[in-house]
Order: structure tokens, then C-alpha cells, then sequence
């Protein structure tokens, strides 16, 4: 063993002067101070085989080495140079999560950890799926030594929580890159061959911990009541909702920082209520998610007389629709439509509609697809869009097309920095934007970032260097509902002030910003999905679906919720990207805008009867009572579509727009030969059945039970 090491040392660098331990900004970092290893010198590598984007990112130029023309390689390790010379690689720096809408270094928190807390070494994790319950979980070999480092913590060897460590690391780093377990350890589990951690051999984190309601008071305190005895109370409400221990929230703390997500909003507004008496709606609560901030709301909702206090700042959609001058086309396009295009950049090929997109184009050209990916722990990008592919039966045999472009949405130049960005832009020929946050509680501030501000990215990269035809996937949700018969050359700017909820009034910023780029003369299309069923032929559905889960509920509980005039408007995702993809192949297409959602939705009843006559009992019920059955039952998959509904349940006017959504343009880009709409019909709605079934969100009919059975007999 190194006695300078908490890690194993590889040796000696050959050329010491050329290897280089480097802060964020590829700036040296004191000496014997940890940061990412960088490699110069006349023998590296010119780059990764025909990947250039990675190429880009990984060998930068050298500052260090004193002549014109100079490259270094980002390893990635992050090191630290050892007393003797010796070079320690204490893990990786590159390691990025996304713990509730933030990115993550987890080296940065490891770093933070190591400096701040008496450890002789350390590594951060993140445990659980994408979503809303991932956490960061922290290893930790104590240092038995006093030294300049807090040393008087202790951990709940039940729930790996430890106070005094959250409140040491909540003064230098984010709420949200605070581990929120730690796990004491002997040592680190070492790879043999390369001295690095092995993060596979790390034992498991302490299991989550169920919840039990707390006696907290379940009436309104008085208007005049003291304000700490608001906020305790309302602490309280906090850590229940979130699962946190008590003592763990402050007054200042966000509550999405915190770990708050919109299912958990919703149930907190819903206990705010039942405890204070008055109703916060979301997009109030979202101006100041803190609990100073609920408190205040409260206090001015229980003064208020004229109801001026429950109304959320308006914001000016038309000032927000503006692009820059600079984002404008240079020349015109070299290549007009898909088949003629080599490289096309897709955004959105980690969601269910970018998925067949994805495997569409893969289909139909011999063209690369740059996809556009966020970096999930130590997952290799490539395999994140293929698991997904994977995940709803879709081909993997052309992965060799797919280039994964580690990003983010909402961040500006899309997360990837200027060479990289540039390189992009360079090389591609054609965009297809299909990612977008899809939240229906969250208001417009929450969304704007990956909504707005990634189609505005995503014109900059249509707009630089070179033109690049531009097709985007908007949504029919920028009409407001019971607008009757809605056209798809409709007025955009009459349609402004359409939409209360964040996601319409994103979609339609974003649509403005398109047109505008239209204006300026780039080659734009605009495709208007409603709801988008699953697969016409496997049954492959959305697990995150508003409408996907009411129906595999709805088939779980035996039981179906009755709405009067409700018409289920649904359109399978196979044809969906289709007709985009068939479009975008049309240099002839007539309008600019193309509605694919049905225009002849079928009434509820219908599809419910079709369900029984495939072997479903299935019970009708008002629609509250429906919810409640719901909540007293809920579904044990959290990761399944019950989940969408799990304390966020969307009110009856909201099953559907009562809409009729005109699709004259579409049907006209896709002729004769076009792929043509699937009929929503009993034999789809039992392919969807066989589907929920299959991923166990849903029982067999009996009609398939029985026919089980005689194949077993």
C-alpha cells in the first residue's frame, strides 16, 4: 500500500510535463490537489474513429505546451499527483446524473465530501430509475485521525441518513447534489487491473424507508397564529410529503431542491388545504416554492377578499417569443428533404415518440443519426438509446448509424459547449426537434428552459454554418379546449392568451420562435400530435401517458370512470412518426403545419364496451368515485403507468379538449401511398390490453386467460 494513497497509485507518468491535473476550466489545480487527468505529447491519438463529436470534445487544445497547434486528451479520471510523483486516479470526473431536473457532478460532491468531511476516502452514487425518486447515496471510509475536517457525525444505520453531514455539505454545495444516504465502509472496493473504484461491487444503500403520516394538525390554525407555528406546521407537511426525516427542512429551503416533483406538489397542495384551509394553486406555489414563500401565500389567500392573491403573475407570451438576430439561415438549404440527408441530428430518441422516429429514419436511409442524449451516471450513452429502443420493441440491428451527442435541453448550445456545438452543426444536414418536458401541472417559468430555450438552441444549430431544414414537434395542446373545429393554418398569434397551463403556453412560445425562423428563410415544418397511443401492432405503449394509464387502471381495478360527452382521441405512435417521417421525404408538401391527431375521436363508452366484449367485467363509475376507488388501491408497479395518475389525477374536463382537429394538410402530404391512420377499433384496444398485461399493469381478459388455459391443458 501507497502510504500517501487512499486509492491505488498507477506509477509514475513517463512524461510528467505532459500530463496535466486540471480544474473545470482546464486551468492546473494546486499541487497534490485532485482534478481531471489531461495527456499531451507527439504520440496521442488524432481522435476517435469516425466520431467526431466525441472527438471534439475529448482532445482540446494544449495551452500548456508551448507550441502552435498543440493537443491534449481529457481522460475523463479524476487524479491527483502524489508527494513521490506518483499519479492517483481517485475515479471519474466526467461522472454526470440528473437528480431531479439538475445535472451533477459527482465528482464535484465527492470532492466536496473529501474536503469538508473526516474521510479517508469517498464515492458518490445514484440510485434508482430517471425520475422523481432518484437519490445520490455517499460511501464513506471514516478517517479515524482528528484533523482541520468536521468529525462528529454519526449515521442511522437503518436509514443511512446523517444529519450533521447534510448540514456540513448544505454550506458549500446545492440542496440538490446532497447525498441523501451514506454508507460507512472499511475500504473502497478496488478494481484489480486499473486501481479504480469498483462502484459494481459496492454494497447496496440502506432500503427506502415507508412512511407513516405524522399526528400533524389537521385544521387550519387561526389567521393571527404566531407565523413560526405556520411554518412548523408546514415543515412537517414537507417532510412527509417527501420523505424526509424530521428537522430536515428549513424556511428557505425549495422545495424541489429538496427532492419535490409534480405528483408531490400536487399531494402537498392537497394536504396545504386540508390543513390551512384554502387552496394554492400550482403555478402561485411555483413563484416560490419555499416554505417562507407557501407561508406567505397562505397568509394572503386568508386576508384576501377579492381573490386577487390566488392569481399567478401573467406572463407576456409574445415578449418571450423572440429570437436572436443572429439565428437567422446562411443561404440556402443543400439538402431539402430525409432521403437526401447524411447526417440528421434528433432530439428526443430517449422518449416513446422519438424512439420510432429514431428507428424510422434508421429504416428508411442509409443517413447517421446524431441523437441528442443526457449523460446518465456511468451508463454509456449509446446503450441509453438502445435500452430504449429496446424498451418499446424496436430494432437495435443499426446502431452502427447512431451517434449519441451527450447534452441537455435546457441548457444553452443544448449542454454540449462551443467546439462540440460548432462540430454539430458542421456536420449535420437535417434537424428533427422532438424532445420537450411534457408536464401538465408545471407552469410556464418551470418549462421554459428545455421547452423554449431548446428550440431556440435547435434553430441555432439549424442556422449555423450552413441551412438545415428544420422539422418540429409541437403539440394541438397550443389550441384552448372547446374551440370546436381547430385548422391547421389557425392564426398562431390569436391564440396567445389560449392556454393556462405552462406546457401549451411553452409549446406555443416555441412554435412562434420557429415561424419566426421561417420568416428569416429557413426550410421549417410543424407537426400538431394530440395523444399518442401505443404501437398499432405490438401494443408498445407509453408508460408516462395520461390516457395509456386511465385505460390499464381502468382494466386493473375492473372498474371505469364516467364522464359525460368524453371522446378518447388517441393515434398509435407507429403511425404518428410515419406520417412525420413521410412528410419530411416530401419536398412537395402543401401548408407548413400538419395536425396528426384523429380527427374523430370515439366516445368513451365505445371503447370501454370494445374492452368488455374482448372478455373484460368492467364497472361504471362516476369519476370521483373512480379516483377514490384508485387511491384505496393503489397499484404496486410505481415505475408503471398507475403511477402518472398517483396523487396528480387530472379533472374529468381534462380527459379531453372537445376539440375536432382538422388534418386537411396531412392527409394531402401523404397522398394516396402514404402510411395511412390505423382505425381505432376493439381489435386495437385488445392489442393494448395484451401489452398491459404483458408488462403487468393489467390482467388477461378472460377470453386470453381462457384460451391460456386450454393451451396448458
Amino acid at each position: 500500500a501507497h502510504p500517501d494513497s487512499t486509492y491505488c497509485p498507477v506509477g509514475r507518468p513517463a512524461r510528467p510535463e505532459r500530463l496535466y491535473i486540471l480544474d473545470e476550466d482546464l486551468r492546473r489545480v494546486p499541487e497534490g490537489e485532485p482534478g481531471e487527468v489531461c495527456v499531451g505529447g507527439e504520440m496521442l491519438a488524432r481522435g476517435f474513429v469516425n466520431l467526431p463529436e466525441k472527438t471534439a470534445e475529448r482532445f482540446v487544445p494544449d495551452p500548456f505546451a508551448g507550441e502552435s497547434g498543440a493537443r491534449m486528451y481529457r481522460t475523463g479520471d479524476r487524479g491527483r499527483i502524489l508527494p513521490d510523483g506518483h499519479l492517483e486516479i481517485l475515479g471519474r470526473a466526467d461522472f454526470r446524473v440528473r437528480i431531479r431536473g439538475y445535472n451533477v457532478e459527482l465528482g464535484a460532491v465527492e470532492a466536496a465530501i473529501e474536503e469538508n468531511v473526516a474521510v479517508r476516502a469517498c464515492v458518490v452514487v445514484s440510485e434508482g430509475d430517471e425520475g422523481e425518486d432518484k437519490r445520490l447515496v455517499a460511501y464513506v471510509v471514516p478517517e479515524p485521525k482528528d484533523d482541520h475536517r468536521f468529525s462528529g457525525w454519526s449515521l442511522d444505520p437503518k436509514t443511512g441518513r446523517s444529519k450533521e453531514i447534510r448540514g456540513v455539505l448544505r454550506k458549500v454545495l446545492p440542496h440538490y447534489a446532497v447525498p441523501a444516504v451514506y454508507v460507512a465502509l472499511d475500504a473502497l472496493p478496488i478494481q484489480a487491473t486499473s486501481g479504480k473504484v469498483d462502484r459494481k461491487e459496492l454494497p447496496p444503500p440502506p432500503p427506502r424507508q415507508a412512511r407513516t403520516d405524522r399526528d400533524l394538525l389537521t385544521t387550519a390554525p387561526a389567521a393571527g397564529a404566531p407565523r413560526s407555528e405556520k411554518e412548523n406546521l408546514l415543515k412537517g407537511i414537507w417532510e412527509e410529503a417527501l420523505r424526509l426525516d424530521e428537522g430536515e427542512v428549513e424556511a428557505g429551503d425549495d422545495f424541489f431542491d429538496l427532492g419535490g416533483h409534480s405528483l408531490a406538489a400536487a399531494q402537498l397542495s392537497a394536504r396545504v388545504e386540508e390543513s390551512f384551509g384554502v387552496h394554492i394553486p400550482m403555478p402561485l406555489f411555483m413563484e416560490d416554492p419555499t416554505v417562507a414563500g407557501l407561508c406567505d401565500r397562505i397568509e394572503a389567500l386568508q386576508r384576501d377578499e377579492d381573490g386577487d392573491a390566488a392569481r399567478p403573475s401573467e406572463i407576456d407570451l409574445r415578449a418571450e417569443a423572440v429570437l436572436e438576430p443572429e439565428i437567422s439561415p446562411r443561404g440556402g438549404a443543400e439538402t431539402r428533404t430525409l432521403p437526401g440527408a447524411e447526417n440528421v441530428f434528433l432530439t428526443g430518441a430517449t422518449g416513446f415518440l422519438g424512439a420510432s422516429l429514431l428507428d424510422g429514419i434508421l429504416s428508411s436511409t442509409e443517413a447517421r443519426v446524431h441523437c441528442l442524449v443526457r449523460e446518465r451516471d456511468d451508463e454509456n450513452p449509446l446503450k441509453t438509446i438502445a435500452s430504449n429502443l429496446e424498451f418499446y420493441g424496436l430494432s437495435t440491428d443499426r446502431m452502427d448509424r447512431v451517434v449519441p451527442v451527450v447534452g441537455d435541453l435546457g441548457e444553452p448550445l443544448l449542454g454540449m459547449g462551443g467546439e462540440r456545438f460548432d462540430a454539430l452543426a458542421r456536420d449535420t444536414d437535417f434537424v428533427i426537434h422532438a424532445a420537450a418536458a411534457v408536464n401538465l401541472v408545471y407552469p410556464y417559468p418551470a418549462l421554459e428552459a428545455p421547452n423554449v430555450g431548446g428550440t431556440r438552441e435547435a434553430l441555432r444549430l439549424a442556422c449555423r454554418h450552413k441551412t438545415k431544414p428544420f422539422h418540429f414537434v409541437s403539440t394541438d395542446g397550443v389550441f384552448p379546449p372547446n374551440a370546436g373545429l381547430c385548422e391547421e393554418g389557425a392564426d398562431l398569434d390569436s391564440l396567445a392568451d389560449a392556454r393556462e397551463d405552462g406546457y401549451g403556453q411553452s409549446k406555443w412560445v416555441a412554435e412562434k420562435l420557429v415561424r419566426e425562423a421561417a420568416w428569416r428563410g429557413l426550410p421549417t415544418r410543424v407537426y400538431r400530435p394530440g395523444f399518442i397511443s401505443g404501437h398499432s401492432e405490438t401494443g408498445a405503449s407509453n408508460p408516462r401517458d395520461l390516457q395509456g394509464a386511465i385505460l390499464s387502471e381502468s382494466l386493473r381495478l375492473g372498474a371505469v370512470p364516467e364522464v359525460e360527452g368524453w371522446k378518447i382521441e388517441m393515434t398509435p405512435v407507429d403511425f404518428v412518426a410515419a406520417a412525420i417521417l413521410g412528410i419530411a421525404s416530401n419536398p412537395d408538401a402543401p401548408g407548413g403545419t400538419y395536425h396528426l391527431a384523429n380527427p374523430d375521436p370515439v366516445p368513451a363508452g365505445t371503447v370501454f364496451g370494445w374492452l368488455e366484449d374482448g372478455g373484460y367485467t368492467l364497472e361504471r363509475l362516476p369519476y370521483e368515485e373512480w379516483l377514490r376507488r384508485l387511491e384505496a388501491a393503489p397499484p404496486e408497479d410505481v415505475q408503471g403507468p398507475g403511477a402518472v395518475l398517483r396523487g396528480a389525477s387530472p379533472d374529468a374536463g381534462d380527459l379531453s379538449d372537445g376539440n375536432i382537429y382538422d388534418d386537411r394538410n396531412t392527409r394531402l402530404a401523404l397522398g394516396e401511398s402514404g402510411p395511412r391512420r390505423p382505425d381505432v377499433s376493439g381489435d386495437l384496444l385488445l392489442t393494448y390490453a395484451r401489452h398491459f398485461a404483458v408488462r403487468g399493469w393489467a390482467p388477461e381478459p378472460s377470453a386470453l386467460q381462457e384460451a391460456g388455459r386450454r393451451r396448458r391443458d
